[in-house]
């Protein structure tokens, strides 16, 4: 049987669940009967990662790429069932056996009948009294498993003797949550005629059915939600995010909007974009979908397309009409992501399409000035060629020449190879832990990473002066007055301004478009 291992590729397993008995649900694409593909597996192990990783079992942890495991503990009972022994279980059964006994799991017989599969065994055990809502550790009932497995006529004796389709595992999925995240079709039907909660549950990751149907492009079972008026629009970007095409054009075709956003203000078509999903993107455009929308954090698909480096979805966008000197929270554009990530094909699309070569962001940044801090010579020999200016300075006074001073770009920058020798420069300020004949060192504060600045000063929103026998880092310049040079305007770091409040909602991982 194909699985997932840990690193999320697919490998053999020793184990095979039963094969599927009359009125139970397969998956038309795997090779054998019972046997799960890929896809479905990779759908598994997700929910089984969402829903324990917070329980602090690694013996459950372990079952989400291993598959069920046979108890570990307990008595005779769960053994007899585990192995599919009706004989057996009912002998223990009548010398008094507890139809209620857990394993290391928390799992009761009847979830390992139902697990299993087998059928005669979980009437054994409904007529003996098994409690049809019994929680696991993870807080999965019986009748998750049915959901979990596809077994329909199990689910099918569960709800007809009252376990509820409402009941909610540690992570908040209900079986219909379950169902529509492995193509059970019939299964999720049937869940949807109980009392239940109905379509729009959503667990506690905000999902509901048809965001799982939708990871999974379960095309069925999304059909079957969509006619019980289940809500569309959130599953358009989990379809996006996840590369199901067929489900975009479902989901679009059911009245999903087509500029709908998800709990962080983005659209599908951001999201394809970020991805370099060309063909998704193209299907989310025909749909009528805003090239120019933008996040909160004011980034259009275009921002997060060329800070990708993904050139066909920049071609792509451009052409539809997107902005290309549009800014974001930061004032940066999509030349400066571009520039920033190195991507020169993409920002000379971009300047062929006339983005602002010189366009500076909320610290004067250029793309120039980007381009070089982090490295990217043959973008910054594209931008020069261009038209970019070497001396135009950021908020902190700095020009090309400083930023190679301090290392950026060592190499493949030609046009400043005299620069870098030192020949014809400026002094310029020494680098963080360097030494000055001035007689005060600025030291700076922390500052998040999403800030496009050098390591050390001027990085912080506030600094303070610090005499060197304190143990500040000397940041100072050797202009003899013992003070370090101030950028054009500003006579103290302390009347630095700090970023718009919209950039301060930032996190550490704002470039991770």
């Amino acid at each position: 049987m194909w699985m997932v291992d840990g690193g999320g590729h697919a490998r053999r397993g020793e184990g095979m669940k039963p094969k599927a008995g009359p009125g139970e649900e397969m998956d038309s694409r795997s090779s054998q009967p019972g046997e799960q593909d890929v896809t479905e597996a990779g759908a598994a192990q997700e929910l089984r990662w969402v829903e324990l990783g917070s329980e602090g079992s690694e013996e459950a942890l372990g079952a989400r790429t291993e598959g069920p495991r046979a108890p570990q503990a307990g008595g005779r009972l769960l053994q007899a069932v585990w192995w599919g022994h009706l004989g057996l279980a009912t002998k223990l059964l009548r010398q008094g056996a507890s139809v209620e006994e857990r394993d290391h799991t928390g799992r009761t017989p009847l979830h390992l009948a139902v697990l299993r599969g087998h059928v005669p065994l979980v009437r054994l055990l409904l007529r003996r009294g098994a409690a049809v809502a019994a929680a696991d550790r993870a807080g999965r009932t019986p009748l998750h498993e049915a959901a979990w497995h596809g077994h329909s006529r199990v689910a099918e004796l569960l709800l007809r003797r009252g376990a509820p389709a409402a009941a909610r595992s540690g992570a908040g999925l209900t079986p219909l949550h379950w169902a529509a995240a492995l193509g059970r079709t019939l299964l999720a039907g049937r869940l949807l005629d109980a009392s239940g909660p109905g379509p729009a549950a959503a667990d506690a990751r905000g999902w509901t059915a048809a965001h799982w149907a939708a990871a999974g492009g379960r095309l069925p079972v999304l059909e079957l939600l969509a006619a019980e008026g289940a809500g569309l629009d959130g599953a358009l970007t989990v379809a996006a995010a996840a590369g199901r095409t067929a489900a975009l054009r479902l989901l679009l075709a059911r009245g999903a909007r087509v500029d709908a956003r998800d709990g962080v203000g983005t659209a599908a078509l951001g999201v394809a974009a970020s991805l370099g999903r060309r063909q998704d993107m193209e299907v989310l455009l025909d749909h009528g979908a805003d090239p120019n929308l933008k996040d909160r954090h004011s980034r259009s698909a275009l921002h997060r397309a060329a800070a990708g480096g993904h050139l066909p979805a920049v071609q792509l966008l451009a052409a539809w009409g997107a902005g290309v000197d549009a800014r974001d929270s930061l004032g940066l554009t999509p030349l400066h992501h571009a520039a920033r990530g190195g991507h020169t094909e993409v920002a000379s699309h971009l300047l062929d399409r006339g983005a602002q070569v010189n366009a500076a962001g909320w610290l004067h940044n250029t793309p120039l000035h980007l381009a070089l801090e982090h490295g990217h010579g043959p973008t910054a020999e594209l931008l020069l060629s261009r038209g970019a200016s070497p001396t135009l300075r950021t908020r902190w006074g700095e020009v090309v020449q400083d930023l190679l001073s301090e290392g950026a770009c060592p190499r493949h920058c030609p046009p400043f190879a005299e620069s870098r020798s030192g020949r014809g420069t400026e002094p310029q300020r020494p680098r963080a832990g360097q030494k000055s004949s001035g007689s005060h060192s600025l030291r700076c504060a922390p500052v998040p990473l999403f800030w496009t600045e050098p390591a050390c000063l001027p990085k912080g929103r506030t600094a303070e002066r610090f005499p060197e026998e304190k143990g500040g880092s000397d940041l100072s310049s050797t202009n003899g007055s013992g003070t370090a040079p101030q950028p054009p305007g500003i006579t103290s770091p302390l009347q630095l301004q700090p970023p718009p409040h919209s950039a301060l909602a930032e996190t550490e991982s704002w470039q991770q478009i």
